[in-house]
């Protein structure tokens, strides 16, 4: 983090280390690191400090709070059809003597008054896979040995002591077809009768990858062996715990697509907090196969003509099927401070992929009322986001491939991820001045290498991350 004071205004520019993800079996898929869901601003005036909240969703029973089946799925899309026999989660605190159950569900729809038109909810009269209570007492928090625990970073990069991913073998091969899925995983210590404990686990949340509903299902209902309905739940920033000091995490990307912004409460609150990324939403979740040959990737990635340190927090490395947006998995990379970065991936299923390497900004600049109090009056986003990310096409991915070093253009003055005329404009009209837009090699001065900088990446494309089947 990064501070300064402008006027009456004390600016904060996030900023955080760097992240490596887990080995284990090869993914088959993976939604990626966990981002954190909100900021809050603390400290005093003098010294603002900014703390980084990772939040969990509990699912199981609640039944102390009218709750018996306070079940969380999490929403999964496959491009491409996938087989697996584990499934990998990051589950945080658990209370009660939970029983241990997994759920995979294809996909209905409800209807909400607003916004308007069908919302997927998982549907429990497809269930495709349902472990029961074959798969035992819940082990207990991690890490605990025999669990393949492991700690996983976050989104950003760094590490918190509390993060970790558990694969649990699910006793059978499962095979999917393309399409939208719900996984539910809930603990409970008697599926079939509420109570007499609260017994839950919950569920760590933020992954960047995954379906932009924005909005993760919960179940409720007086039914104790399964939801009787499906909560639709989201973010109310209008009520506690968000404080005038408190508000959701705008660096992730998609903001603007958010439908339900224009419903109530949201529409009443500043826009920071008024669009969510659906990113918030999507649980921290993958799959792993046994019987798939493993493959990563190794390498690193240098930023065109940057300073030292640089202004993306780290970079990710995405697997997409060749020539798509199919992504299969996405994997923060731990490095931070830059220009360089190393890649190491965890194992995928060996196969050929296009391998898109590209800079995470944490961009969010908060604009805080000092001196009278702490609280959060404005958010803008930093102009240094000008380095593309790159995809290299039809990788043969088999045991371990060294990429070398991939070089991310830099050079995208107004962030529209292509470098070229408007670019060049920017440079020009900037010349001779220190506007940061067009500082490309963050020197202090808008000049003759600027200049350069645009000309030699002319034409450039960079890519944004998405996924689409």
């Amino acid at each position: 983090m990064r501070g300064r004071v402008t006027s009456w205004i004390t600016v904060l520019v996030l900023a955080m280390a760097a992240s490596r993800s887990l080995a284990n079996d090869p993914f088959v898929y993976f939604a990626g690191n966990p981002a954190n869901s909100w900021y809050v601003v603390g400290g005093t005036c003098d010294a603002p400090t900014l703390t980084t909240y990772y939040l969990y969703f509990i699912s199981g029973d609640v039944n102390s709070a009218q709750l018996p089946a306070r079940w969380t799925a999490l929403p999964f899309e496959l491009c491409q059809t996938t087989t697996f026999d584990s499934i990998a989660y990051a589950p945080g605190l658990s209370t009660g003597a939970p029983i241990l159950r997994v759920l995979i569900t294809g996909a209905t729809t409800t209807t909400p008054s607003c916004p308007g038109g069908a919302r997927p909810i998982p549907n429990l009269n497809n269930v495709l896979y349902d472990s029961g209570t074959s798969l035992g007492p819940y082990p207990g928090d991690p890490p605990i040995s025999g669990q393949k625990d492991e700690p996983i970073l976050t989104y950003y990069g760094g590490t918190a002591n509390f993060l970790y991913l558990r694969t649990t073998p699910l006793g059978r091969t499962i095979t999917l077809q393309p399409g939208l899925y719900f996984a539910i995983i809930v603990g409970d210590e008697d599926f079939a009768n509420c109570g007499p404990l609260d017994s839950y686990i919950a569920l760590a949340m933020g992954a960047p990858g995954g379906p932009k509903l924005y909005y993760t299902p919960r179940g409720t209902g007086s039914n104790c062996s399964a939801p009787a309905s499906w909560q639709l739940f989201r973010y109310n920033t209008s009520v506690a715990p968000f404080t005038c000091e408190r508000i959701l995490n705008t660096d992730l990307p998609w903001r603007s697509g958010d439908p339900f912004a224009a419903c109530t409460p949201w529409s009443g609150v500043p826009d920071w907090n008024r669009y969510h990324s659906p990113q918030l939403y999507n649980g921290v979740l993958g799959f792993r196969y046994s019987g798939a040959n493993p493959g990563n990737v190794t390498g690193t990635a240098m930023l065109g003509d940057a300073p030292s340190p640089s202004p993306p927090t780290n970079v990710e490395v995405i697997f997409y099927k060749p020539g798509t947006k199919q992504r299969i998995a996405r994997f923060s990379m731990p490095e931070a401070g830059g220009p360089s970065y190393t890649i190491n991936t965890p194992p995928v299923a060996a196969g050929t992929y296009d391998i898109v390497v590209r800079p995470i900004y944490s961009p969010t600049i908060i604009s805080i009322n000092c001196p009278t109090n702490l609280c959060v009056t404005g958010v803008t986003f930093s102009t240094e986001r000008h380095w593309l990310g790159v995809r290299i096409p039809n990788v043969n991915v088999s045991g371990t491939i060294d990429l070398g070093t991939i070089t991310l253009p830099n050079g995208d003055t107004n962030g529209d991820l292509q470098i070229d005329d408007a670019d060049l404009l920017n440079v020009l009209f900037a010349f001779g001045g220190t506007d940061p837009v067009a500082d490309l090699n963050g020197d202090g001065s808008v000049d003759d290498a600027d200049l350069l900088i645009v000309l030699f990446n002319f034409g450039a494309v960079g890519e944004d991350g998405d996924e689409a089947c």
